[in-house]
């Protein structure tokens, strides 16, 4: 789930990069359970999902750092980026939505039908083209409009899609319908979470708003040289470690 995501990231979003409380933290609020010191399994899934995608990112920008303080010299080194990209397809692939397809109960079909369930498959799927989009590149088999505009664009889509990215799922919304829930305690903790959720999501935006424009300069030829091709990885690598202390 980045930028997130579609780093942006998405990359954003980023990404860019979101994987919410799980449904059956949803189910032991609507009971009535009272919010615990201790890290409900939920939340450590989705605190372990952003942190994990936060180092992959973070060596995704400083492999890139390194291939770019290579120029003009070109080696394999070139290649590690794009297939550090692709273990974090794998990571949010097998881990987004614990409850859904490939590794949960719900199959792929069904599971689409959720909104969030959805928005996390196109933030993998935004990933998944900048690993390709990036791969071509290492092997000049990249178009030239495509070598300046396509890992950009990406990552603003990443970056805007993160914005409205919804958040605690249609569990949320059927509590919030329940007037006596939504007054709760138990409620205001999660809404709490919520709005604290949606600041981090937007410093993946940012960030990877970032990195787009640096990436466009760079690829387009605004900014030559090692400049050039190294002025966006810082802001993957700084993104990468403000995801490591991701909190919800």
């Amino acid at each position: 789930m980045g930028l997130a995501v579609a780093v942006m990231m998405v990359l954003g979003s980023l990404p860019a990069l979101s994987q919410e409380p799980a449904q059956h933290h949803h189910e032991e609020t609507a009971a009535g359970a009272s919010p615990s010191d201790t890290m409900d399994p939920g939340t450590a899934w989705s605190v372990f999902n952003h942190r994990g995608a936060g180092w992959f990112i973070f060596f995704w920008g400083l492999t890139a750092l390194v291939a770019g303080m290579q120029w003009p010299r070109r080696s394999w080194v070139r290649f590690v980026p794009p297939l550090v990209l692709l273990g974090l397809v794998e990571f949010l692939f097998l881990r987004n939505d614990p409850e859904a397809w490939p590794t949960g109960s719900i199959g792929l079909w069904a599971s689409l039908k959720d909104p969030e369930v959805l928005q996390h498959r196109v933030f993998v799927l935004v990933l998944l083209a900048m690993c390709v989009i990036e791969l071509l590149r290492a092997a000049d088999r990249l178009p030239p409009i495509l070598q300046k505009y396509a890992l950009p664009a990406l990552a603003v889509f990443g970056g805007i899609y993160l914005f409205f990215h919804s958040h605690g799922g249609e569990g949320m919304a059927q509590m919030m319908a329940d007037p006596a829930m939504a007054s709760s305690p138990a409620m205001k903790t999660m809404m709490d979470s919520m709005v604290l959720i949606k600041r981090e999501h937007a410093w993946f935006s940012i960030l990877g708003f970032g990195l787009a424009a640096a990436k466009l300069l760079g690829d387009s030829g605004k900014l030559k040289g090692r400049l050039g091709a190294t002025l966006w990885s810082p802001f993957a690598i700084i993104l990468g470690i403000y995801m490591m202390g991701y909190r919800q």
